[in-house]
């Protein structure tokens, strides 16, 4: 006897093996189709977005109770402005000079300050005391980017990648950098032993170096 397809198609209380009903007349070139309905969280999620969808358009367009796109833009820059503000008055700009970096040069302080600096990022390249080992000889009478403040405080900050030197501009605040250029100087002349044979041009560093 074979079996009566079209009980299927009628037949809505009959199951699969696992127990899953079908749907009555879903049947299309043999294939059947269960009654698998979608789980609860997603169908209340379908809900709630369309009772949210007119109190958001009212509440954007129409009360303004909720903050549009522009809105939330416009407060964010300003909150942007506030932080730039406040880092600038806490970091005040300097005008970097040649007379600008002489006022490190000379005070213990910042020599001080700059030989810390110098001997944390600077020793392992220059010499613990500034002899030169992979970079050059900074004690002695020869530059090889100019001997003035500017010159040795444009070469910390930019760095001199085709040698290898790592720019700190972004990395030391100009104070620092200014420090570094004290202690150089107070270190010029003093012949530490195993000094890096000379590099570049002789110039003469005035008191200031300007």
């Amino acid at each position: 006897m074979k079996p009566d397809k079209s009980m299927s198609d009628k037949d809505t209380t009959k199951t699969t093996p696992n127990d899953e009903p079908l749907i009555a007349g879903h049947n299309y070139d043999g294939i059947e189709e269960y009654d698998n309905p979608m789980p609860g969280w997603w169908v209340w999620l379908f809900v709630a977005s369309i009772v949210w969808t007119p109190i958001y358009i009212l509440g954007v367009h129409q009360f303004g109770f909720i903050n549009s796109y522009e809105d939330d833009l416009a407060d964010k820059q300003a909150e942007l402005a506030e932080w730039r503000t406040a880092y600038e008055d806490a970091n005040p700009s300097l005008d970097v000079s040649d007379e600008s970096i002489a006022a490190y040069v000379g005070v213990a302080e910042h020599v001080e300050a700059g030989s810390a600096l110098f001997t944390k990022n600077c020793a392992m390249c220059h010499g613990p005391a500034a002899e030169g080992l992979i970079g050059p000889n900074l004690t002695d009478e020869y530059w090889i980017h100019g001997p003035a403040n500017s010159n040795l405080f444009g070469v910390i900050t930019n760095g001199v990648l085709e040698k290898g030197m790592t720019p700190w501009g972004s990395i030391l605040s100009v104070e620092e950098r200014s420090q570094l250029v004290a202690f150089i100087r107070s270190v010029a002349g003093s012949n530490p032993p195993g000094g890096k044979a000379p590099e570049g041009e002789i110039a003469t560093i005035t008191a200031d170096a300007g």
